[in-house]
């Protein structure tokens, strides 16, 4: 699972994850939100190793001339915080770690768009790179011929999250439109925006059709395709979860979900769904349809399998109506946790939406403990009745009877019909 932050790889692993990936800034491909600086990757270490979890530091940029220097500086101290693996993109960087530590375990990232057979035997044989997280533009039947022809290499695949319209993470787009450079992790989204489209029979002084910024009017490209809606590079989120036990047969050992990002209601619900999807897996049981519609309980832009299982995903792959995460069945409402402080019978929410009495909830706790209530009374940080409870405000307390007062905690707001999938 992605860990964005401390605080995300406590919830990540509190709902099931195996292990976690993160990174530093600078380095990472989330050089902006990253909140792991040295102290805090020790930290993660420790937390790792008292739960029997694993923990991969990312350092997967390509890098210019000017970073080599602070990479090699950097390197002892990241080696000092003895994360399982490291996952590297840039061969040079790699011979660097290499020469330096030759023991050091690599993770090929994805970043290096490995595709074939005979790219995976270069990685292991030349660098000694021990898993390849794979292209999330191969199918599964290339996978299979990797694990056949190389079958002493380790394979990683994403299963879940975010995807580029272009290879992953290397997209060119943000850099050319905005000067932020995606390889650094400062992507803009540029695929996510809206365009308007001008044809030859518009007043447009141009011939064939041109698509126009609408963060900046008056700039046109042109388009060369005939597309049918606004969001024309909007791709929907990868979801693989009823195909495990296929991607497992392939050859794959560790499945991979996107979005340090993304919300700790994000983390905890798909880590939740995945780890029971696996384990019943592995029991030899058949998939649970609830799963599916568990992940429907978080943003998304809309699912599909992408390349993995249909190999040319089409229109029904693009989310043409909004770039939003807006298609989701709940609304996070905010983090339970055990606090001393909160009166009998109340539970203590540091609250992220704006909850108020009447809204249906559901409670969920690591292990698939769900609980359903409607909230009833609220109490502000000084225990003084309210009649609202907002994001960023702090700490409430919300009546509850019988349910339980624990960490690690999740509330969410159940969703009427006509805000879902607006």
């Amino acid at each position: 699972m992605p860990a964005g932050s401390p605080q995300k790889m406590e919830y990540a692993f509190a709902y099931g994850a195996d292990a976690v990936y993160l990174g530093v800034p600078y380095f990472s491909l989330r050089a902006r939100e990253n909140e792991f600086n040295l102290e805090a990757l020790h930290e993660a270490r420790k937390m790792a190793d008292e739960q029997g979890k694993k923990i991969y530091l990312t350092a997967n940029i390509f890098s210019k001339n000017r970073k080599i220097k602070p990479f090699e500086s950097q390197l002892a101290h990241w080696v000092e915080a003895k994360p399982d693996a490291f996952i590297m993109s840039d061969p040079g960087l790699m011979m660097m770690a290499r020469e330096k530590y030759p023991d050091l375990n690599i993770h090929l990232s994805v970043q290096a768009n490995c595709m074939n057979w005979q790219t995976v035997k270069f990685w292991k044989e030349s660098l000694g790179v021990s898993r390849i997280i794979l292209s999330r533009e191969l199918h599964i039947n290339e996978i299979k011929e990797i694990k056949q022809r190389v079958p002493e290499i380790e394979l990683e695949a994403f299963v879940h999250g975010s995807i580029c319209i272009a290879y992953s993470g290397r997209c060119l787009m943000s850099s050319y439109m905005s000067h932020r450079d995606a390889n650094q992790g400062v992507c803009d989204n540029s695929c996510r925006e809206k365009y308007k489209i001008y044809s030859a029979d518009e007043p447009v002084e141009k011939s064939d059709f041109y698509l126009e910024d609408m963060r900046a009017q008056g700039t046109l490209y042109q388009l060369s395709e005939d597309e049918h809606g606004t969001y024309l590079m909007n791709a929907k989120d990868l979801c693989l979860i009823e195909h495990l036990r296929e991607i497992w047969d392939a050859g794959v050992c560790s499945f991979k979900v996107e979005g340090r990002t993304k919300s700790l209601n994000y983390v905890a619900l798909v880590s939740q769904a995945y780890r029971k999807a696996i384990d019943d897996m592995v029991a030899g049981q058949e998939f649970d349809p609830k799963l599916r519609r568990d992940l429907d309980k978080v943003a998304n832009r809309g699912y599909h399998t992408g390349f993995m299982i249909q190999q040319t995903p089409g229109a029904e792959s693009q989310n043409y109506d909004t770039s939003i995460s807006r298609n989701f069945s709940q609304r996070f409402a905010g983090l339970v946790h055990a606090n001393d402080e909160a009166p009998q019978d109340f539970l203590a929410v540091e609250v992220r939406n704006k909850i108020v009495p009447g809204q249906d909830c559901e409670l969920i706790y690591p292990g698939e403990k769900i609980f359903n209530f409607k909230v009833g009374e609220i109490l502000d940080k000084n225990h003084n009745p309210t009649d609202s409870a907002h994001g960023g405000a702090g700490t409430y307390f919300f009546k509850a009877p019988g349910l339980p007062k624990a960490n690690y905690g999740i509330m969410s707001l159940k969703m009427n019909s006509q805000e879902v999938g607006i």
